[in-house]
């Protein structure tokens, strides 16, 4: 078991969250898949076990396209997976505990133990989690949501700055051209079969919006 709370609200929901159109056992098995994923490739490098555990989510976590959107892309998130910000998912490979507690309530209780299963395995491995085990304690140091303490400590956990100019400039084959001299590098390596996810992604994009303009024609 954890040595913290890790069930109670760790991050700050900043809008009302759309609830997922994916039928609640193709939620667990998206979920089982992404934790089945990252339990094959523990031992791996790091970016080699991401790359592998972002392809159980990725384009399968894209909602299908609506009347009144504009720009597509709307994702689902669930209690379990990979993210860069907290108030949507999580940081790096996550599990919002108190999440996935309500999903069990939505199942039949015959399918408890395997969401049982998915909490108790990322009690040790969600990156949060991890991570406050060895920086909170009890006088300096809480979450971000915990005002009572002098220093919030997961309040600039997760972010990045992205380069969108050269992947305008560049195009996908582009930086991949640039970088395929080291791609026995695992970093490298886990870089290409980045953007070759990317593109799957695109290519999945442009069915939905194939799909929503014939669901507009009928």
């Amino acid at each position: 078991m954890a040595k913290i709370n890790i069930d109670g609200v760790q991050n700050v929901e900043i809008s009302k969250k759309i609830p997922c159109e994916k039928p609640i056992e193709q939620q667990l098995e998206i979920m089982e898949n992404y934790t089945r994923t990252y339990q094959k490739y523990i031992d791996a490098p790091k970016a080699k076990r991401e790359i592998e555990c972002l392809k159980t989510i990725y384009p399968i976590l894209f909602r299908s396209i609506e009347d009144d959107d504009l720009i597509a892309g709307r994702l689902d998130f669930l209690p379990i997976g990979f993210g860069a910000v907290t108030s949507v998912g999580g940081v790096g490979h996550y599990c919002v505990f108190h999440k996935l507690r309500a999903f069990k309530e939505e199942l039949p209780q015959s399918e408890w133990a395997r969401v049982d299963a998915l909490y108790d395995f990322w009690q040790d491995h969600d990156v949060k989690t991890l991570y406050c085990q060895d920086i909170l304690n009890d006088t300096t140091t809480g979450r971000f949501i915990d005002c009572t303490y002098p220093f919030m400590a997961t309040a600039r956990l997760s972010g990045m700055m992205l380069d969108y100019q050269k992947l305008v400039t560049q195009g996908i084959n582009g930086i991949l051209h640039s970088i395929q001299n080291d791609q026995e590098d695992p970093f490298i390596h886990g870089c290409i079969e980045a953007l070759a996810l990317f593109k799957d992604v695109i290519k999945a994009q442009i069915e939905l919006c194939e799909q929503a303009k014939k669901n507009k024609e009928q």
